[in-house]
This record gives structure tokens, C-alpha cells and sequence, in this order.
């Protein structure tokens, strides 16, 4: 894959996508126990628009309802990815850039994000509302 239009294209034909903006391709995945995750993938630029990026992001709790401390620690253990805060959201996210994308390295991340996220959700809040 070299662009954002070609990881669309890949994606609209291997998933179904629950929600598709010029800039983000949502999707909601079945993870087991009558769990589901949602996975935001948005495209963004670096170096004045240059650089090609994909940025796979999945919200797992509300700030000043998760403990930090454990949600660190948490992540840790992780092998790709980390925490963020957008709005009053937690999110556990992964970028990789496009150019030269081999698929696993699009696929595996999608995999790991969506598995964290839900883990830490159902480790740190209980719930499955994301």
C-alpha cells in the first residue's frame, strides 16, 4: 500500500466499515463474550502533508473514571501502541505510515489495538461501551 485512498480500498474490501468520512474509517468488531470494541482509523500527514500515516485508535474509558496509575501499568505490558487522552476519552492507539505498508504491518496493529482496548476496558471499567 502506498496511500490512504489504497488502505481504503483494502479496507472497504475485507471489513465492514460502520462508519467512512474523507479522514476516518470507523469499524466495530465482535471480540468474544458478547463484546464489541470500535476502531477509529484515521489518516494523517506529516512533513506539510508529505508523509502518509494511518492511525488505528480505540477509546476504552472515560477520564477521572479509570485509574491512571493502573491503566500505565496496564499498557506496559503492551507490545505496540499507547495511551492517549482525546476529549474526555482514553484511547489506546498505534500509527504506522503508508508508504511501503506491508499488509501484516496494517493488520497485526488493527489486531493488537482492538484486543488492548477491549482488555483494558473490561479490566479497568467492567463495561463495554466502546
Amino acid at each position: 500500500m502506498a496511500t490512504w485512498a489504497d488502505l481504503m480500498s483494502y479496507v472497504r474490501s475485507n471489513y465492514r466499515i460502520a462508519e467512512e468520512r474523507p479522514n476516518l474509517i470507523k469499524l466495530v468488531f465482535e471480540t468474544g463474550n458478547l463484546r464489541s470494541q470500535a476502531v477509529l482509523l484515521w489518516h494523517l500527514t506529516l512533513a506539510d502533508g508529505e508523509e502518509e500515516w494511518v492511525q488505528i485508535e480505540s477509546s476504552f474509558g472515560e477520564l477521572g473514571s479509570v485509574n491512571l496509575a493502573r491503566a500505565l501499568e496496564e499498557v506496559g505490558n503492551t507490545v505496540c501502541g499507547g495511551m492517549a487522552v482525546v476529549g474526555d476519552l482514553l484511547t489506546f492507539r498505534h500509527a504506522v505510515p503508508l508508504l511501503n505498508l506491508n499488509i501484516n504491518e496494517f493488520e497485526r496493529p488493527l489486531a493488537l489495538v482492538t484486543s488492548t482496548a477491549d482488555n483494558l476496558e473490561r479490566v479497568l471499567t467492567g463495561a463495554d461501551r466502546y
